[in-house]
């Protein structure tokens, strides 16, 4: 076990780690009455999974990446025919007494199988390459390859309808194209399209999708319907002060005023209770877990490790980065949760494990 301790963890990611997941645990366990004692069961069987992928080569993970990919669809078709829907939005599935989240094992399907195919890993199958060449051809361009997978799961997250994760999806998928080779001219063009078709992508649009957008630039226009959730949570940052109102004494939170403070504003309801001083540290060992994993990617050298590298960087930067804008009326409300920090346990599970790979490879010599 010591042993383990000593060659196997980078006790500079762990202590970021754990401190972000404290933080987040004891904010939920002050403001819920039972939700804690879910979130401490995924934070354990997390723990169980960083254990076991310090033992597995990353290189494995992503040359298998394709099977994941396989089954993260397969759930993602599950959840219309036999998933539940909560607050207007069908994106879980029970399994016992706990439920998984299939659009977050998606983000992790994503970076593993974008990084074998960009890393020219990802092997055509001969039958293919006998049988129909100019499929195989199509095929053998790494960039058109990745987004005739990156398409359909994307897809399948949107229509839950998921737009929150699809965004966190999308950024991944484009970080990691413009770490590789491609040309950055063609970013330039995709840029020029999006402001071409913005009027056609706007009106694909959910109406509450909309909504979120318009409140976001005016929450005051419906403060008792679609502002009333942005309204809130500045209300709840703001009312924190310098030092909070102290711990399970926020107003906000402790009278149901502040509405999923549990996930989506679970920031705002942790700065009503700790104030400015408080939401500075979370903030602070947030970006340093960020530096760390920034680190890991500047250090390491095989091609794989640099892809997943910064895919996990992307996940946790953006998703940190939208949500806490989220919570202080600077973004629109998308749903996303903060990686370790907000309550959910496919979520929770799949940070662990993006964190653990980038631990194996922190620590990789030959890297």
């Amino acid at each position: 076990m010591l042993e383990f301790i000593k060659t196997k963890l980078n006790f500079k990611i762990i202590l970021a780690f754990f401190l972000i997941y404290f933080l987040g645990f004891i904010t939920i366990y002050s403001t819920t009455d039972n939700l804690y004692q879910n979130h401490l069961i995924y934070f354990l069987l997390g723990l169980i999974i960083f254990v076991f992928i310090q033992f597995i080569d990353a290189e494995v993970l992503v040359k298998n990446s394709i099977y994941l990919y396989l089954a993260v669809m397969l759930l993602l078709i599950l959840i219309f025919l036999v998933g539940y829907t909560t607050l207007g939005a069908s994106r879980w599935l029970r399994v016992g007494e706990l439920s998984l989240q299939p659009s977050e094992l998606a983000k992790i399907s994503v970076i593993l199988l974008i990084t074998q195919i960009l890393s020219n890993n990802f092997k055509i199958d001969k039958f293919l390459i006998s049988k129909l060449p100019k499929i195989s051809n199509l095929f053998s361009n790494r960039f058109v390859l990745s987004f005739i997978f990156f398409t359909p799961i994307a897809s399948l997250v949107l229509i839950q309808p998921d737009l929150g994760t699809t965004i966190s999806i999308f950024f991944i998928f484009i970080a990691l194209i413009f770490i590789s080779s491609l040309e950055k001219k063609y970013f330039l063009f995709a840029f020029i399209l999006l402001g071409i078709f913005s009027s056609p992508l706007w009106n694909s649009l959910q109406d509450y999708q909309k909504e979120r957008v318009l409140i976001f630039l005016n929450p005051q226009a419906d403060p008792f319907g679609s502002g009333y959730n942005t309204i809130q949570a500045e209300i709840a940052v703001g009312s924190g002060g310098f030092l909070g109102k102290g711990y399970s004494k926020g107003t906000q939170t402790q009278l149901n005023f502040l509405p999923i403070f549990w996930t989506d504003f679970l920031v705002a309801t942790y700065a009503e209770e700790w104030g400015f001083v408080g939401l500075f540290f979370l903030i602070s060992v947030y970006f340093y877990l960020i530096f760390q994993i920034y680190k890991s990617f500047q250090n390491t050298r095989p091609i794989i490790n640099k892809f997943l590298t910064f895919g996990v960087l992307t996940y946790f930067s953006a998703q940190f980065l939208i949500n806490f804008g989220m919570n202080l009326g600077l973004l629109p409300v998308t749903g996303i949760p903060i990686p370790l920090f907000s309550y959910g346990g496919t979520s929770l599970i799949s940070s662990i494990l993006l964190l653990a790979i980038v631990n194996k490879i922190s620590l990789d010599k030959s890297s």
